[in-house]
């Protein structure tokens, strides 16, 4: 099907996507990577009277690397995040989650900034930057503010957004990534989103854990952050027995409801299936042992 007719603005900056969403008012929607919105239009789910397309927005896909920070444009694409740092061997949390996303067409179109923009509670980046305490910078009508991607997604699908206003980077303090840390899904296809999924990143004193980050997709209307693990786990060594203590813990924890991929009762096991599977991929990079793949398929 068709979309319905529109008005297009091309910007070629946040201050004028924001002006031109400010005056499109209700019937505005932006567009960045369209993954989501156009097959909403092409259903007529989604009927907007004015598309601002970022396309035009050429400095809001960069991605630094500092000592104290890592911060990505709004724009950048999943797959250019993903094998930037694949490519630079770091972070594999980060490459875990992006080239994990969906299939090769998403992952080539998406963008960070729209994904946590749709505050999907099912999407694959709110869950690991919830993890990792991100923040994202935000440009409108009334300038530049910081806000933690926590309180940035404050329900599904109701990003913490005045009108106008635009998500243009996120930031993630480097300390929040010390260690080593995975990035694991469980879903019925490559193109659907997750069941459930789960970002785990230790920072290693030794052989026993210093800090501990868990976070959660899938298994609640936010993404959710599991910060009680890291008292839990703080200066033990990884074990069968903390895993599984760990995993019940977050099993406890996650706030799933029942729909068509599965009961409340199933996604607590698979969350803390997933737990269980994390800590081994990471105690396997650790160490050097293979640790196979992050993303599983059913059905």
């Amino acid at each position: 099907m068709y979309p319905s007719r529109f008005d297009y603005v091309k910007a070629a900056s946040f201050a004028e996507a924001s002006a031109a969403l400010l005056q499109g008012g209700d019937g505005a929607k932006v567009l960045a990577g369209g993954q989501t919105l156009i097959p909403m239009m092409k259903l007529r789910l989604l009927r907007p009277e004015l598309i601002v397309d970022l396309g035009g927005i050429d400095d809001a896909r960069d991605i630094v690397v500092d000592d104290d920070v890592i911060e990505i444009g709004a724009l950048a694409r999943h797959a250019d995040i993903g094998n930037e740092f694949r490519a630079q061997n770091l972070c594999p949390i980060i490459s875990d989650c992006a080239l994990g996303i969906a299939d090769a067409q998403v992952r080539n179109m998406g963008t960070i900034g729209g994904s946590l923009a749709e505050a999907d509670p099912c999407s694959c980046w709110p869950a690991l930057l919830v993890a990792l305490d991100a923040a994202v910078l935000i440009e409108g009508p009334g300038g530049t503010r910081a806000l933690r991607v926590r309180d940035l997604l404050r329900d599904a699908y109701t990003p913490d957004l005045a009108a106008g206003e635009l998500i243009t980077r996120i930031a993630v303090e480097r300390a929040a990534l010390d260690g080593i840390g995975a990035f694991v899904a469980f879903k019925r296809a490559a193109p659907a989103y997750p069941t459930a999924s789960v970002a785990l990143q230790i920072n290693y004193d030794g052989d026993r854990i210093a800090a501990l980050r868990l976070g959660f997709g899938c298994l609640g209307l936010t993404p959710l952050a599991f910060d009680a693990a890291s008292d839990m786990a703080c200066g033990k060594t990884v074990t069968p027995a903390l895993i599984a203590d760990i995993a019940a813990a977050a099993s406890a924890f996650v706030e799933p409801i029942d729909d068509a991929k599965g009961s409340e009762t199933y996604k607590r096991s698979l969350a803390a299936g997933l737990v269980t599977r994390a800590f081994n991929v990471v105690e396997a990079r650790r160490t050097g042992a293979p640790a196979g793949e992050t993303h599983q398929y059913y059905g």
